[in-house]
C-alpha cells in the first residue's frame, strides 16, 4: 500500500469513529421541529455514506476549490440567536434537488480567528413539490431516516427542505443538527 493510500485509509477511518462517536448520542430524543422523532440510531446507520460525503468533499475545504467547481456565495453569514449559526453559503445550482451524498447542493463556511473561510458543513437543498410551507408530504430522507428540515421559504428558492452534515466542524448539537454554537457571524 503506497504512503497516499495508507494516509487516506487512516483519514477515512479517523472520521468514521468520530461520526459514530458525535453523531449517535447527539441525536438522542431529539425531535423535529413538526414533532416527528429522530431515534438514536443516526451516527451507526449514516457513517459509511457520510464518510464517502467526506471523500467527496474534503477539497471543498478550501473556498478557492469550491468556486472554481461552480459553488458561488448566496448571501450574509447566517445565524439564529441563541442557536449559532450556520456560516456562508456558497451553493451549486445544478446539485439544488439533489440526495446523493456525495452532491451536496451547497458547503457552508465560517470564518476563523483569524477572518479565514473555513468549511464547516455541507448541505442538501431540495425544492418542496407544491411550495406551500403547510405541507410536507414530499420531506427528502437520507442517510438511513435523517429527515430533511423544513419545509420553509428561503429568497431566491422558494419553498425547500434542506439537511445540513457538520462533517468539517464539530457540533455539539449533532452532525445533523442546523445551527452550531461554535459558528457565530461577524
Amino acid at each position: 500500500m503506497s504512503p497516499r493510500t495508507t494516509l487516506r485509509t487512516a483519514g477515512a477511518l479517523a472520521l468514521a469513529t468520530a461520526l459514530a462517536l458525535a453523531a449517535a448520542p447527539a441525536h438522542a430524543g431529539h425531535g423535529h421541529a413538526h414533532g416527528h422523532a429522530h431515534g438514536a440510531g443516526h451516527g451507526h446507520d449514516s457513517e459509511p455514506e457520510l464518510v464517502q460525503t467526506y471523500a467527496a468533499t474534503r477539497h471543498y475545504q478550501h473556498v478557492k476549490r469550491a468556486l472554481a467547481d461552480g459553488y458561488l456565495p448566496a448571501g450574509p453569514c447566517a445565524a439564529l440567536p441563541g442557536q449559532g449559526g450556520m456560516g456562508y453559503h456558497y451553493v451549486k445550482q445544478r446539485l439544488i434537488n439533489s440526495t446523493d451524498p456525495v452532491k451536496p447542493a451547497a458547503v457552508v463556511y465560517h470564518k476563523d480567528g483569524h477572518g479565514k473561510l473555513r468549511a464547516g458543513a455541507v448541505e442538501w437543498i431540495v425544492r418542496d413539490a407544491d411550495q406551500k410551507v403547510e405541507t410536507d408530504r414530499d420531506r427528502p430522507v437520507m442517510f438511513g431516516d435523517r429527515r430533511f428540515e423544513g419545509p420553509e421559504e428561503i429568497p431566491g428558492l422558494g419553498v425547500v427542505y434542506t439537511l445540513h452534515a457538520w462533517i468539517f466542524k464539530d457540533n455539539p448539537r449533532g452532525v445533523f443538527h442546523p445551527w452550531n454554537p461554535r459558528v457565530q457571524c461577524p
